[in-house]
């Protein structure tokens, strides 16, 4: 399941908008591995008020090691969580709430402005959604910058030439309960591992597991299946549907939503 495709990055952008997290921990580079890298997965917890004024919690600049598992220490105690360091949390772990800019008036059932997930309607929430509760986590956006153009109407040029561009420029509305609430759908549950993409090693301090690309297959088979009815195939992002929800979805009518046989 994805977007569409679109004549151009700002019909994307007109359509779909960007979501925006604040509050995240930083990048990472590791002494045991040596990589320095950050991911991009969405808790669905909000951060806790005592990071929200911490410039820690905003940056995705890299640390140290030492400094990342003292950030998560500290993290844990806010949220009264226990705490299994750089697995309780992972490097570049983005925190609620989101917000979304979008230059029009958001009217599809589907909105795709981030790539480690996706939004709906209420609509698609309560037809299809609301009943996938073990295999997603369902959390509100924060409406903030909306335009006032029609979503399906060609997009604008910037005056800049920029498709970012669209967000700033545009007459925007005030976010009110016309415009109805949107849900960000965040998968929880993967596939088994892809042929190939089994880990080769997994670093002693910051579990970070590596893999041959070149031999891993990005092609979803029957054995890997988990029995979830929509998961992430195993090491990547492309979100995958059974056929039964494919069905409920097209069923709905559901727009700006895509499906493609794996």
């Amino acid at each position: 399941m994805r977007s569409p495709e679109y004549s151009s990055s700002s019909q994307d952008l007109h359509i779909n908008g960007n979501l925006e997290y604040i509050y995240r921990l930083p990048g990472l580079t590791c002494a045991g591995c040596g990589a320095t890298y950050g991911g991009s997965r969405i808790l669905s917890v909000s951060a806790p008020p005592q990071i929200q004024n911490d410039k820690r919690f905003m940056s995705r600049w890299p640390v140290s090691d030492e400094e990342h598992a003292t950030l998560q220490k500290e993290l844990a105690g806010y949220l009264e969580k226990e705490l299994d360091t750089f697995v309780t949390f992972r490097p570049g772990d983005n925190f609620q709430p989101a917000y979304l800019d979008i230059p029009s008036k958001p009217a599809a059932d589907f909105l795709w402005p981030n790539i480690r997930s996706f939004v709906v309607s209420e609509r698609m929430k309560r037809i299809v959604f609301d009943e996938l509760s073990g295999d997603v986590d369902i959390v509100p956006v924060q409406l903030r910058k909306i335009g006032k153009l029609i979503a399906k109407l060609p997009p604008a040029i910037p005056f800049s030439g920029k498709p970012e561009a669209i967000i700033d420029e545009a007459e925007l509305n005030n976010p009110d309960d016309s415009i109805g609430t949107y849900y960000q759908i965040l998968v929880r549950s993967e596939s088994d591992y892809p042929t190939g993409g089994i880990p080769v090693s997994t670093c002693p301090v910051c579990k970070r597991k590596s893999i041959d690309d070149e031999k891993r297959e990005l092609v979803m088979k029957e054995e890997m299946w988990q029995g979830q009815h929509i998961f992430f195939l195993r090491t990547t992002l492309h979100v995958v549907v059974t056929e039964p929800l494919a069905k409920k979805i097209r069923s709905a009518q559901a727009s700006n939503v895509d499906f493609i046989p794996y």
